[in-house]
């Protein structure tokens, strides 16, 4: 049983003071006093009977138990704000509001077919798409600001509380201009690459663990000339102009080797960028608009 004397109050002020690390700035999102927050925050405190916050000269910070009260939390609060929208929504059970997070790779490839599939099977919801990392999409999926995330498998500790539905896996490719001198059709190896320009994405991607294990394993000790990029458009356009090799997974480029504008190279080693599929928030029951999406986006991968 939830303790009868948290408030939403409660839940509103802490939620805002994590989101913006500072009681001040929480305040003002609220419209409130600052005191307000502060004694929201303590009483709170007091209810869990736990430390929440690290207050210091540079706002607040959440302790190991804050960051555990906030997934929850979170997921709650927006639970609770879906269902006022579900009651008062004109649009019926498929109407509202979705808000779904989409890898960069995904929100151009997947997602506006799987918009368009899901519009005229019924969905009568106003869709929201926001694109980001894997990572950061996750943490706004625990934080119930995200409905859905179509992305990539996150590491197991990161997925504690969440769910996965494997869609698909992406392949990583090198890639070129059309008439590079290494698009000979004939599988190259990595060590014939050591003369070209490599462009890869920088050691915070999800792929680039997979990238540096294929040159370990081809006993490749180094990449010589590179250049990291989280751009595409960058990348792109260098790829475009120069003899360099782009590395990057299949979904990044599929549109470019589609019309012709790079060409993907006959590699004689190959790696998975790992699966991508669908993540939500373990035992959530989606809602009606949710689950007509999630059905249009399977449709969609099953084709790729």
């Amino acid at each position: 049983m939830i303790d009868g004397r948290i408030k939403l109050r409660h839940i509103a002020c802490f939620l805002e003071v994590a989101s913006r690390s500072g009681f001040g700035r929480a305040a003002e999102a609220l419209h409130l006093t600052q005191p307000a927050v502060s004694r929201a925050i303590a009483e709170l405190e007091d209810i869990v009977g736990k430390p929440l916050f690290e207050r210091g000269r540079g706002g607040a910070v959440l302790t190991a138990d804050g960051r555990a009260f906030r997934t929850h939390a979170g997921a709650a609060f927006a639970e609770l704000g879906r269902g006022i929208d579900r009651v008062k929504r004109p649009g019926g059970a498929t109407g509202g509001e979705i808000t779904v997070g989409a890898l960069p790779t995904v929100a151009a490839r997947i997602m506006p077919e799987a918009v368009k599939r899901a519009k005229e099977t019924g969905l009568a919801a106003s869709i929201a798409i926001e694109a980001g990392p894997n990572g950061w999409l996750i943490d706004q999926l625990k934080q119930g600001r995200l409905d859905l995330v179509v992305g990539r498998l996150a590491e197991p500790q990161v997925m504690m509380g969440l769910a996965f539905e494997h869609l698909y896996s992406e392949p990583i490719v090198f890639v070129a201009r059309p008439g590079h001198p290494a698009a000979t059709g004939r599988p190259t190896r990595l060590v014939d690459l050591a003369g070209y320009t490599l462009i890869m994405p920088g050691r915070g991607s999800i792929i680039r663990p997979e990238i540096d294990r294929l040159f370990i394993l081809d006993g490749v000790a180094g990449t010589g000339d590179r250049i990291e990029a989280t751009d595409p458009s960058f990348s792109r356009a260098y790829v475009r102009m120069s003899d360099a090799v782009w590395i990057i997974s299949h979904g990044v480029v599929a549109g470019d080797l589609d019309d012709g504008t790079l060409v993907r190279l006959a590699m004689s080693s190959s790696a998975s960028g790992g699966p991508v599929g669908l993540t939500t928030r373990a035992g959530q029951v989606p809602s009606p608009a949710v689950d007509l999406l999630m059905r249009a986006v399977r449709e969609i991968a099953r084709a790729l």
